[in-house]
């Protein structure tokens, strides 16, 4: 049978692989089969999570539920109202190498899902490889399950005691990094926005004459494309209806731009542009019968190219997470769908081809936030 700390020693490098960072100051720096509790927490994404390790062969439950839950409780109130969240999922895994005393805890409807500190109970008995899920608790909270799951095949090891900082050191090389390829300022992403804004602006400038000013200069005709006029489908990315349609697609451009030319670089960022922008029009031409102007489909691209690359790293990119880029994916898309004048067409063509190319281009890894040190 695995021990208490060979078990907690797996969980612990399993969890800092993931992105967790150790609660300092909460049990130690050694796990052993001594230690009453370790603490992990993961301050990236949208929804905070924490991991709490009790040794349930060493605390009662009633030591538990009177004491530590309640000091836990008060050190994520403080980390909420710190750093501005509202809420953080804490999962409290009860370790127990022989039946415990959490049988009853674990029968008591103790979750509750409308509060800020959303504490869930499982129970990992070492004894019998069990996995025991606490009345109402959810059973599935991201990936943890597996990992919790997976710890408990880790192999047997002479050596009962393990530094916490030796494990976490180890752990670290386990996850991929982000590398950064691009420089200190997303040089490209102001160039693009910059070149967008003269060329509209000529554009605006025409007034009435507008449209066949943007006629001149490219704009996306179905029929003229068939004809053989295929630079439309480079040159009407340049052109746009009105100032708000330009600030709007400059501003997303900046938003997407900056992070993929920071994890891309340079060179690549410009592949993802132009190739999503051109299949954007591309699908454009195919599917809708009017013209076609705006930077969007490039737009959309870059955006798929970000959205691949939280997919594959699961990493906060520069605040952005993936599941924070589905929602702003789906509420874009669904806009677009709303509003009868939008070419969606065109932004799902983008968005398809930056997703691909981001995974094709991709260097994926992980990035987080140390967590506060715990004080009793």
């Amino acid at each position: 049978m695995i021990k208490f700390s060979e078990y907690s020693k797996n969980l612990f490098a399993k969890l800092v692989a993931e992105g967790f960072e150790p609660i300092r100051g909460l049990g130690g720096n050694v796990i052993s089969s001594e230690t009453q509790i370790i603490g992990l927490v993961n301050l990236t994404g949208s929804m905070w999570r924490s991991v709490i390790i009790i040794n349930a062969n060493m605390m009662s439950s009633a030591a538990y539920e009177n004491g530590v839950k309640q000091k836990m409780d008060a050190y994520f109130e403080g980390l909420l109202k710190e750093y501005g969240k509202k809420n953080i999922v804490v999962l409290n895994i009860f370790v127990s190498e022989s039946p415990s005393d959490y049988i009853d805890f674990l029968s008591q409807d103790n979750f509750e899902f409308d509060r800020p500190i959303m504490n869930a109970y499982w129970e990992a008995g070492l004894y019998d490889g069990s996995l025991s899920v606490g009345k109402n608790s959810p059973d599935k909270i991201g990936n943890l399950k597996n990992i919790v799951l997976d710890s408990l095949n880790a192999s047997h090891e002479l050596n009962a005691n393990f530094e916490m900082d030796v494990i976490y050191e180890e752990a670290l090389s386990e996850r991929p990094k982000l590398t950064e390829k691009g420089g200190p300022a997303p040089t490209l992403t102001y160039i693009l926005i910059i070149i967008n804004m003269l060329i509209s602006a000529t554009v605006f400038i025409g007034g009435d004459n507008a449209f066949m000013i943007a006629m001149g200069f490219g704009a996306l005709f179905p029929q003229f494309v068939e004809q053989g006029e295929h630079y439309r489908l480079f040159s009407y990315m340049f052109l746009h209806a009105d100032f708000m349609h330009l600030l709007n697609n400059c501003f997303s451009l900046y938003i997407f731009g900056s992070r993929a030319e920071r994890f891309y670089g340079w060179p690549k960022m410009m592949i993802i542009y132009f190739a999503a922008g051109i299949f954007a029009g591309i699908v454009s031409t195919l599917l809708v019968p009017n013209p076609t102007i705006g930077a969007s489909g490039a737009v959309f691209g870059l955006l798929g190219a970000i959205l691949a690359l939280a997919f594959k790293s699961k990493a906060d990119i520069v605040g952005l997470n993936y599941p924070t880029i589905v929602v702003l994916t789906g509420i874009s898309l669904a806009l677009g769908f709303i509003r009868p004048e939008v070419n969606n067409h065109a932004h799902v063509g983008g968005l398809v081809a930056g997703f691909v190319l981001g995974l094709i281009l991709i260097k994926t890894g992980a990035l987080g936030k140390k967590a506060d040190s715990f004080e009793n």
